[in-house]
Formats: structure tokens, sequence, C-alpha cells
């Protein structure tokens, strides 16, 4: 009774947590606008800079960052403090993962904001970081080489997402914990679907590293 309980509060934390939306509430306060108006309508941190560039970007960051990292904290120590003598360590890792699970979910449909929020990639990075800190640096390395080399932020995510489970099954962690990793990985690329559609039709939008100034050689103030 007392491990379901604890699972349960750690979820509804770490839910509650993910709807916290960085990106809304950055363009909110700074620009008076909801950044899901624009772009691509998705409440998250590449629609964010493709729409508003680094203004306010550093915020976003620090908030889904944030969230991320204290929601698995929560639910690891929450399911630890049921854990029967001998197994803190497999319960904290199981709490982690089921609130990374929940937090994700409630970054990509938050209850404060109509269920309509974000992909989740840097919050799930972030509760990754807490999980297994080397599948956090992996995915990032990944995600960095990929979206470099080819501009593509959404094949870099699904890519650097997928990396995860990969790297805690080579750490050794239980069956468990990574049935739960893979279904948030799931939970992810699904949210992707039509950036996948997209990809395999050639037409995925490019990230710019760069505002376009080019509009303005023929401007005889330029």
């Amino acid at each position: 009774m007392l491990i379901t309980l604890m699972l349960a509060l750690g979820g509804v934390t770490a839910y509650l947590l993910g709807s916290v939306n960085g990106a809304i509430i950055v363009s909110r306060m700074l620009f008076g606008q909801d950044v899901r108006s624009s772009g691509s309508g998705n409440a998250g941190l590449t629609n964010f800079f493709r729409t508003y560039g680094v203004t306010g970007i550093i915020g976003v960051i620090a908030i889904d960052v944030l969230k991320g990292v204290l929601a698995a904290l929560i639910g690891g120590w929450l399911l630890s403090a049921a854990a029967p003598e001998g197994w803190a360590e497999e319960f904290t890792a199981t709490g982690r993962c089921v609130a990374t699970f929940c937090c994700i979910l409630g970054h990509s449909f938050p209850v404060f904001y109509g269920f309509k929020g974000g992909k989740g990639i840097l919050t799930g990075v972030s509760c990754a970081a807490v999980i297994d800190i080397n599948a956090a640096l992996i995915a990032l390395f990944i995600f960095g080489v990929i979206v470099a080399a080819t501009r593509y932020v959404s094949l870099g995510s699904i890519v650097s997402t997928a990396s995860v489970p990969v790297t805690m099954l080579a750490n050794g962690f239980s069956g468990r914990c990574l049935i739960i990793a893979s279904a948030a990985v799931i939970m992810i690329i699904f949210r992707h679907h039509a950036n996948i559609k997209r990809l395999l039709a050639h037409n995925e939008s490019k990230i710019a590293f760069r505002r376009d100034i080019s509009h303005k050689l023929d401007n005889d103030s330029f």
C-alpha cells in the first residue's frame, strides 16, 4: 500500500511539474504572446528559438531543465522511502523512471495549458541526467553531432532519445526501468510523428543557427 501511494504521489507531482511549460511562460512574460500561436505551434525550445531568437531562451531552458531534475529526484526519493531493506537503489531508480515518464507526459499534455504542450526533449534529457548521467551525456553528444551535420533538430531529437534505454541497458539497469524508459522514448517519438513524415518526404525544416538577413541587402539603410 505504501509503495503504491508513494509511486502515485511521485507520478502526480512529476506530471504537475512537467505541466509548467517554460516556452509558454517566457513567451507570455516577455512578448505578451503564446509561443503556440507561432511557427509550428509547438510549446518547445526549438519553436521558441525560431519565433523569438535568443531573447528569453535561458529562461525557457532553466524552467524545463529544473522541472525535469526536480521531478526525477522527487520521484526517486518518494519511492525509495517505501523500499524494503536492500531494495533502496532499485526503488530509487524505478521511482525516477516513473517520474520521468510522468514529467514528459505533463510537458506534452500540460493540465495548466489546455493539454497542448511540447515534445519533451529538454525535459526528458534533464530527467535522464538524474537517472543515468552517462545516458544523458551520450544523448546530448548524439543530438549535437546530428544537428550540426544535418541541421534537423527533429532527427537529432529522435535518435538521441532512442539512445537512452540502450545506454541504460549497457549500464545494468533493471528490466523494469528499461521498460518504463522505453515507454517514455516511444511517447517522445510519437510526438514527433509529423516531423518523421516530413523527414521521409524531405521537406522538414532545418534549424538556422544565424538569422537570415539577406532580405535587407536591397534596403538602402542596411
